[in-house]
């Protein structure tokens, strides 16, 4: 009889041990499952995430979502005015500042980090965005070293120029660079200042 009950017990301890505390005929508990997702989606956040929100003087490092070669960002100063900027006047676009229409001014060095020669105006959009998500391209005569090729390692620094009658409705508006792209949308967020 003893003899049977320390085979008994052998047997139970032997498949206790191989168990291991594992039922592999069972599912995964619902905590195993979402903790494992869960520092899944953590670790490809942290991944992918890069600074969401830029602030004047900062340099933002951006991949061309579409053209896929790498280029720098920083923006220098923001104003708005009512002043010729460049060369271009509210009135040459028909605009008045007695109706309230200011100029945004972003000053910007773009600089290209990659390998191969691209023209910014061909290939990067830089949108200002409103609170309100409503955007505005910028002006086609300012900034005219945007039309011209940008080889790698060189850099240019121009007046993105943006119009308007309503950025005081705003307390700060976005540059933003690859918009709506998921993995390299850059938006740099620049104070709305009163004159």
């Amino acid at each position: 009889m003893k003899k049977l009950l320390l085979i008994l017990l052998a047997a139970i301890f032997v498949a206790g041990c191989s168990d291991n505390g594992e039922d592999t005929n069972s599912e995964p508990s619902e905590n195993e499952g979402t903790s494992e997702t869960e520092t899944e989606d953590e670790n490809t956040e942290t991944e992918n995430e890069k600074k969401a929100i830029y602030q004047i003087g900062e340099t933002a490092d951006i991949t061309s979502d579409v053209y896929g070669f790498p280029y720098q960002v920083t923006v220098n100063s923001f104003e708005l005015t009512t002043e010729s900027v460049d060369g271009l006047s509210l009135e040459d676009l028909n605009y008045s500042a007695e109706e309230g229409a200011r100029f945004a001014v972003a000053n910007v060095t773009i600089k290209n980090t990659g390998d191969s020669s691209f023209v910014p105006q061909d290939k990067i959009s830089a949108q200002l965005f409103l609170e309100n998500e409503y955007d505005l391209p910028s002006e086609d005569d300012t900034f005219k070293e945007r039309y011209e090729e940008l080889a790698p390692g060189d850099e240019i620094t121009g007046n993105l120029v943006y119009t308007d009658s309503y950025f005081y409705e705003n307390e700060v508006v976005y540059l933003t660079y690859e918009a709506e792209a998921i993995d390299d949308e850059t938006k740099f967020e620049l104070p709305i200042q009163e004159e």
